[in-house]
């Protein structure tokens, strides 16, 4: 079924610049990301909307997911797309396969145990056929009520969990079928090892969202671990953001530069692209990191600090290229010849 949204509330959307995904109900919910840093798997994390955000389904809609018609289910959902984004979607009534899906929730990154408890941060491997992704954190999920819809589809009740596919035609293996709703459900099939009846809502998107609005909404999501691992990952589209004009995501390169034990191309990049420039508040801009950099707390060697890890450019001629080596610096002095040599040639 197709369903045409003319007058959305812009409540429910979600943002794809090409490599990062981002869930938005309201404010961000969920963000997935391919881990390019030496590993096949991919970054998830989750953050519970408070108590006086959800978004709740109508009374109606509840229901009808639980034991309506199906043409029940299309009127009830109908309405729920009114909270979506402008748009053209498709509605079907399908199965999850149980034995090659995988619904991915609540594995802790390892040092991440004082990470804020409203956010949840974990990795996966996308090797099964079908990747599902919470919405919820792990805390959210009530055992009594697992119980209660284990029970109903015992006694031959088969409610519905809401599935969002964003689908982009240009990358369809980066598209992210998110839970929306029935995350209880879902367990309670799973416990019974049955393929799961679901709704299905899929959106084909043509376009990318803008790198800079993707990354604000990160940043209000992950926590700096985790911010760090994107912004560093997200090279291609790191020099379509604005900076200069971008205190947030400005303030959170500062913390980066002072903090990282290492420092990826990707930044090194738009540090040089601001020398490069010719406008002179790009020049303000980079003369103010450069200041930061200095500051790296790793370029000390005393307390059995190793350096700062950074990137220097060489030619190598089999390759008739630049070539970028990983280079660890030991203090300011080394640092600023690097500057000089990598930043400001």
């Amino acid at each position: 079924m197709e369903i045409h949204i003319t007058h959305g509330q812009n409540i429910i959307k979600v943002l794809y610049d090409g490599f990062a995904s981002c869930l938005i109900i309201r404010r961000p919910v969920a963000v997935n990301w391919p881990d390019s840093r030496g590993s096949v798997g991919e970054y998830y994390a989750v953050s519970e909307l408070p108590e006086d955000e959800k978004i709740i389904l109508a009374d109606c809609l509840n229901r009808s997911l639980t034991k309506g018609t199906e043409a029940e289910i299309m009127s009830g959902i109908e309405d729920f797309l009114t909270l979506f984004e402008n748009g053209t979607y498709q509605v079907n009534l399908g199965k999850i396969p149980f034995d090659n899906s995988s619904f991915h929730m609540a594995i802790p990154l390892p040092g991440n145990e004082n990470i804020d408890n409203r956010r949840f941060s974990g990795w996966f491997y996308p090797f099964q056929d079908f990747n599902y992704l919470y919405t919820l954190e792990n805390k959210s999920i009530n055992a009594e009520r697992v119980q209660y819809y284990t029970e109903l589809i015992k006694k031959g009740s088969r409610p519905k969990p809401v599935i969002f596919y964003s689908l982009y035609n240009q990358d369809p293996q980066m598209s992210c079928a998110f839970v929306l709703d029935g995350h209880h459900k879902i367990e309670a099939y799973t416990q019974l090892k049955m393929d799961i009846p679901a709704v299905f809502i899929a959106r084909d998107n043509d376009r990318y969202s803008s790198a800079s609005e993707l990354m604000h909404g990160a940043h209000e999501l992950l926590g700096d671990i985790e911010f760090e691992h994107l912004f560093q990952s997200n090279d291609e589209n790191l020099p379509h953001i604005d900076f200069v004009n971008d205190e947030i995501l400005t303030n959170a390169l500062d913390t980066m530069l002072r903090t990282s034990e290492r420092i990826d191309v990707s930044i090194i990049e738009v540090l040089i692209r601001h020398h490069q420039s010719a406008s002179p508040d790009d020049r303000r801009w980079l003369t103010k990191r450069l200041e930061f950099l200095r500051e790296n707390i790793h370029l000390s060697t005393l307390n059995g600090k190793k350096g700062l890890n950074l990137y220097l450019s060489q030619y190598i001629e089999d390759y008739k290229a630049d070539v970028w080596f990983l280079k660890t610096l030991r203090n300011t002095m080394e640092l600023n010849a690097w500057i000089h040599e990598t930043i400001l040639k």
